[in-house]
């Protein structure tokens, strides 16, 4: 018997040794952030699922023990998504990568993970492996981003994985594919020509007229320090060699390789502004819990955008509403008055321009928004020091995932043309041979500013909340000031 018990514990460590040799995908443990990745692109509630992440946090293998799972099911616990449980789309599927990156990364990564003998890849001409077929009735072809838009059309597909951004051609030929349904997954560093990933993914930016349907593009970011031993979650990488290798990327280079934050935004003002952050669920602005100031920045062609701003007892800032369009005067005072209704107002300013007398009519926006019922008075125009409190109450500091001072600025959710500007807004720049031989410019962009002007001058106005006496109180009244670090 022992003889018996001895081959038999020899044969389980053989078989286990083989596993993990050949069937490396069964024994694949991903980091945090990559499991929530893979609950988010194989929870068959998204139809588009971008992670945009710095260099090195190992999405390309990621995906490569995704696909090995999801093709030669096992008992890996880190792979039982609803869609990896059932699939419910057509088994053929396609990667597409720069041709570099498919040849020296993703075909190896494949080779790597998926079990000896149970497939086929045939190079088909190319220089890699382009046609995959597994035992199991999966089959899924590879194509470089070099190739013409035109020949990623035709074939119809259940899957596709985008290695690296891809061009918008590309990406629409693509999305056509899925025609009787599927998933897209992109895995990114968002470098150069990735801007028209963040509008329309991160973003949610949609075509004019048409709606999003629930579940249609959903993204995360996940920085370098999401695979580091110490500072991630099952991460594998030695915090001294991140430090090693991000202490060589110039600053521009940090925000994407880094941090997975898009590269055409390494010159936003407002660097420090996250969604994660920032953005909150909407809650009841309460008269008694909550003043609210009015801003308005009109203009006769651009359009109009009005900002209401919340402040509670303990000075925290919140922008709690937004109106942004073209409206004739009667339409914006209507729209303001029902978008306002149940807030405290202690505060309406609008833009000077607006006070403006026209030689014509000899009457000025405010006078006529004034008697249609809302009276303004004029808004400061120091912008340097609107942007800069704007950047101080973003500002919070954290430690691992405590947050230990908590910015006084927040957006609710729903303020999209907000969120958009802040996330948009951005230092001029310098072109061409110019930019090397200049210091960086001290101006933002005149552009895409409407709601960060009107925030900012909410903050210069330092107003601070009062306790609401409903027989006394009138909206003209003044409220007391807070302290100013400013003054």
């Amino acid at each position: 018997m022992p003889d018996e018990t001895d081959a038999l514990l020899r044969k389980a460590r053989e078989e286990k040794a083989l596993r993990l040799t050949a069937e490396k995908y069964r024994y694949f443990v991903p980091t945090g952030a990559g499991e929530q990745f893979l609950n988010l692109a194989f929870s068959g509630e998204n139809f588009i699922s971008l992670l945009n992440g710095a260099n090195g946090i190992g999405k390309t293998y990621l995906m490569a023990n995704a696909l090995a799972n999801l093709f030669y099911p096992c008992d890996n616990e880190w792979a039982q998504q609803p869609l990896m449980k059932k699939w419910k789309f057509p088994r053929v599927g396609r990667i597409i990568s720069d041709h570099t990156v498919v040849e020296h990364t993703v075909v190896r990564h494949l080779l790597d993970v998926f079990p000896a003998g149970k497939y086929s890849a045939d190079k088909a001409g190319r220089a890699f492996e382009s046609k995959w077929k597994t035992n199991t009735g999966w089959e899924f072809d590879i194509m470089t981003t070099d190739q013409d838009p035109k020949e990623f059309e035709g074939a119809t597909l259940g899957w596709v994985w985008f290695d690296e951004p891809p061009p918008e051609a590309i990406y629409k030929a693509t999305v056509a594919r899925l025609r009787k349904g599927g998933v897209i997954i992109i895995t990114a560093t968002p470098l150069a020509g990735s801007a028209w990933m963040y509008d329309h993914i991160v973003l949610k930016k949609n075509y004019e007229g048409l709606e999003i349907p629930e579940g249609q593009r959903a993204s995360m970011e996940a920085n370098i320090e999401s695979a580091c031993e110490i500072h991630g979650v099952r991460g594998f990488l030695e915090h001294e060699q991140i430090v090693r290798m991000t202490s060589e990327y110039s600053e521009d280079e940090k925000w994407a390789r880094a941090f997975g934050k898009f590269h055409h935004l390494t010159g936003l003002v407002f660097k420090k502004f996250s969604r994660q952050i920032h953005t909150i669920r909407p809650f009841n602005v309460d008269s008694k819990d909550f003043v609210v100031a009015e801003y308005i920045d009109p203009h006769p062609r651009n359009p109009d955008a009005v900002l209401w701003v919340a402040i509670d007892k303990d000075g925290t800032h919140f922008v709690v509403n937004e109106l942004f369009g073209k409206y004739v005067t009667e339409e914006l005072v209507e729209r303001i008055k029902a978008k306002e209704e149940g807030y405290r107002i202690i505060s309406r300013k609008g833009d000077p321009s607006m006070f403006i007398v026209d030689k014509h009519t000899g009457k000025s926006l405010a006078s006529e928004m004034g008697r249609l019922g809302l009276t303004y008075e004029p808004a400061p125009k120091e912008r340097s020091l609107a942007d800069r409190m704007i950047g101080d109450f973003l500002d919070y500091d954290t430690v691992g995932n405590q947050m230990l001072r908590k910015p006084r600025l927040y957006f609710f959710d729903t303020c999209e043309r907000s969120i958009f500007e802040m996330e948009h807004y951005r230092w001029q720049d310098w072109k061409g041979r110019t930019g090397d031989e200049k210091d960086p410019m001290e101006k933002p962009v005149d552009r895409d500013d409407h709601m960060v002007e009107c925030a900012g001058r909410a903050l210069v106005d330092r107003h601070a909340w009062f306790p609401y006496v409903p027989a006394t109180y009138r909206s003209s009244q003044s409220p007391p000031k807070s302290d100013d670090p400013y003054a």
